[in-house]
């Protein structure tokens, strides 16, 4: 079996929880200048609303690149629970292969989004599952996805950098908080052979031990330095950029009204893999990555609002006047 992309990582299901907009003075009190909701220790408070949705950068970028027309399947590692089992259904219903993916009896992955005027916090919980890169015989994908992953990370990194170089798969880099955590040099390996290397700006200092505020382009030059050929560093209202050794890009935000921001990077991220696997551009790739996170802005989740090939064509043409520029 062929795929355009191998998304490898864990999944789980989230509910969110909408806490009202009117402030709830005995019960939760907001604290503006800290950035800080507090809510009643042991107390009993009202929400508005809970959703369910499938949670976790795997899923999320192979729910879209499925929409934008990639033939695209997910190897990791889940729980056997009942909101695992309903995780996968889900993402099976999206047109994602979920054959490769391998369930831990007993164990169970979950999240809680609370969300308060388009900000979310989330309580994160995966189970301590083995992450194994899958040896299914005849297996072969034009790229693979590396996210985050369990502690034992590195020897699924080096698994799945070791298959990459021996099928000439491109890899797709985007490290989660773990990876982050634990500093350059435990994923210098996987940068090396990076295709597309994705990090926000906090995750760029981090990783390059810079201050906060550094400038841009000197956070593109030393992540390009890692061996990543091409470098995406996103900043939230701020826009996204990207450097390939050559040119500076800089996209600004589309403007949008924000109902929930979860999975925002999540869908820039496969919007602009997307458009370089269909062989378009820097420039187009940040056009399509902006458009598709701005759609998913809209709806409560990471994966609804995520566009298909139509819709990134009428946004990118409701958007043409919102270009990237060179820095």
């Amino acid at each position: 079996m062929q795929y355009d992309m191998l998304s490898l990582g864990p999944a789980r299901m989230d509910v969110f929880v909408r806490l009202p907009e009117d402030e709830i003075e005995e019960a939760c009190s907001i604290d503006r200048k800290r950035c800080m909701i507090e809510l009643g220790f042991g107390e009993k408070i009202p929400v508005t609303g809970i959703d369910f949705a499938v949670g976790g950068n795997t899923g999320n970028n192979a729910v879209g690149l499925v929409r934008l027309g990639h033939k695209t399947a997910m190897a990791g590692s889940m729980g056997d629970g009942w909101s695992d089992k309903q995780a996968l259904q889900m993402l099976s219903d999206e047109g994602v292969d979920t054959h490769l993916m391998t369930t831990d009896k007993g164990k169970v992955g979950f999240g809680v989004v609370i969300d308060y005027s388009g900000e979310r916090t989330i309580l994160s919980y995966y189970p301590e599952t083995q992450c194994v890169f899958p040896k299914e015989e005849g297996l072969l994908a034009k790229w693979i996805y590396l996210t985050t992953a369990g502690e034992n990370y590195e020897d699924f990194y080096r698994e799945a950098v070791n298959w990459a170089e021996a099928s000439g798969a491109k890899i797709a880099f985007n490290p989660g908080s773990r990876q982050i955590k634990s500093g350059l040099s435990r994923i210098k390996f996987v940068a090396e052979r990076t295709e597309v290397l994705f990090v926000n700006k906090e995750e760029a200092e981090s990783l390059l031990d810079r201050p906060m505020d550094s400038p841009v382009k000197e956070l593109l030059d030393g992540l390009r330095g890692t061996g990543a050929k091409l470098v995406v560093i996103t900043d939230g209202m701020e826009g996204a950029y990207a450097f390939d050794g050559q040119k500076y890009l800089h996209m600004p935000v589309v403007p949008v009204q924000v109902i929930e921001r979860t999975g925002a990077g999540d869908a820039f991220g496969s919007g602009f893999l997307a458009a370089v696997m269909h062989g378009k551009g820097m420039g187009e790739a940040l056009r399509w990555g902006t458009c598709n996170s701005a759609a998913k802005l809209g709806f409560i989740g990471p994966q609804r609002g995520l566009l298909n090939r139509q819709q990134m064509e009428e946004w990118l043409a409701r958007s043409s006047d919102i270009l990237p520029r060179e820095i």
